[in-house]
């Protein structure tokens, strides 16, 4: 009985079936392993891909394509191909886009008429910031596979970035674990923190004005260090610290109960402004007084109120109008930048809405934020405060199917 590797959008899944066939370019393409030893090598890799243990699912993969390279066959030729896409993939993850460039070409030259080694060139261009060259591989990889949802989703992604660009936005969503609270400290209870923000998948967002250079950093929490590296790498200068809504995980400083009894401080608001004296930090009113207890020492003349309509200008084509969004707490406030990006905090996620049984939590005044947003343009996007089923949505599509869905306020509330 021969394995089979079957190549799909994200990475090669497994599929045992010996019968299974090669079938070109869609997104069912098998490949036959030449021998079982090379199908577990590359089964490993798999497992260590979906463990997010990238370099080490890259150095399997390595391993796998010198040993294939030492077979014969069509067969061990494509399965090459599939070996050099899912390389590419763990080069992607690790940021290594021009690695991961080069495999997926050589992917492409062994099979050309297979979707997967235009997407994972997409992936890479998309990483390297060349969108709309990315645009056109997410486009050959539909014409040879027009379902595959990855390479739409890239598509989509592609055009924001490349609008964006074009109107002089810069927007970078960091998730922690991949792009902030990834290093290991000497220190056993900074990498307890560093978990603890991980299994919390908060968003961060940086929002500049490609002509000013100015950067205003959103929610910022959990490892400051690491947060202003990337903004210097970036090469913007940080002048506003937005908060969406006082939460711990969203504002740093000591932790509610129960995790108080551990007597530790996490790093954010707080930091933000004690390290970088000419930022301000923009909150809402009826949040600031929520800061104060768990962050005593908070400048508060640098704290500016945001009140509904708030404007704050990062260059002439680049505006934030803030939105009073209450419900999850009675200070929460969306993000407006240009009429186009929605910046939703806790009040939106994708599917859902945030959390009414805290604190401050008014499910009432959550149906009204929630209708307001409702009625702004369908093609806004929306970026959320957590990594909750995605990266981002529309409000079309939160109007079909979440929390935008017509709803009267007494159903909502039953």
């Amino acid at each position: 009985m021969s394995s089979q590797l079957s190549g799909y959008g994200s990475i090669a899944s497994l599929d045992v079936d010996p019968y299974a066939s090669l079938s070109g370019g869609n997104a069912q393409f098998k490949a036959s392993a030449p021998d079982r030893h090379l199908y577990r090598l590359t089964c490993r890799a798999n497992e260590l891909f979906h463990r997010k243990r990238y370099r080490a699912s890259l150095s399997d993969y390595s391993k796998a394509i010198r040993l294939a390279l030492t077979r014969q066959g069509g067969e061990t030729a494509d399965f090459v191909a599939l070996l050099y896409a899912n390389r590419s993939a763990s080069h992607c993850m690790l940021g290594s886009y021009e690695e991961a460039r080069a495999d997926a070409e050589i992917a492409i030259r062994i099979r050309s008429d297979w979707g997967k080694g235009f997407y994972r060139k997409g992936e890479a261009l998309h990483g390297l910031r060349q969108y709309k060259e990315a645009l056109c591989c997410y486009e050959e990889c539909l014409q040879r596979d027009p379902t595959n949802p990855d390479a739409r989703v890239g598509v989509a992604n592609a055009r924001i970035k490349l609008e964006d660009e074009q109107s002089g936005l810069f927007i970078r969503q960091l998730l922690a674990g991949r792009d902030y609270a990834m290093s290991k400290s000497l220190r056993p209870i900074q990498n307890k923190i560093f978990e603890f923000a991980v299994a919390m998948r908060n968003f961060i967002y940086l929002i500049a004005d490609t002509n000013t250079r100015k950067c205003v950093i959103v929610d910022a929490c959990w490892d400051v260090p690491g947060l202003l590296d990337i903004i210097k790498q970036e090469n913007y200068t940080l002048v506003g610290a937005i908060v969406t809504h006082h939460h711990f995980d969203h504002v740093g400083g000591a932790p509610p109960p129960p995790f108080d009894q551990f007597r530790i401080r996490v790093s954010g608001l707080a930091t933000i402004l004690k390290k970088r004296p000419g930022v301000t930090a923009y909150v809402h009113p009826l949040d600031i007084p929520e800061l104060v207890p768990a962050n005593p020492g908070l400048p508060l003349a640098r704290v500016r109120p945001t009140p509904d309509g708030y404007v704050l200008q990062l260059g002439e084509r680049t505006n934030i109008q803030f939105l009073h969004t209450p419900g999850h707490t009675p200070g929460s406030q969306c993000l407006l930048v240009n009429g186009r990006r929605l910046f939703t905090g806790d009040t939106l996620f994708l599917g859902c809405c945030g959390r009414l049984d805290m604190p401050g939590g008014n499910p009432e005044a959550m149906w009204r934020s929630l209708r307001r947003l409702a009625g702004l343009a369908d093609q806004l996007v929306v970026y959320p405060g957590h990594e909750y089923g995605g990266e981002w949505s529309t409000l079309q599509e939160e109007k079909m199917a979440g929390a935008l869905k017509e709803c009267p306020l007494g159903e909502w509330l039953r």
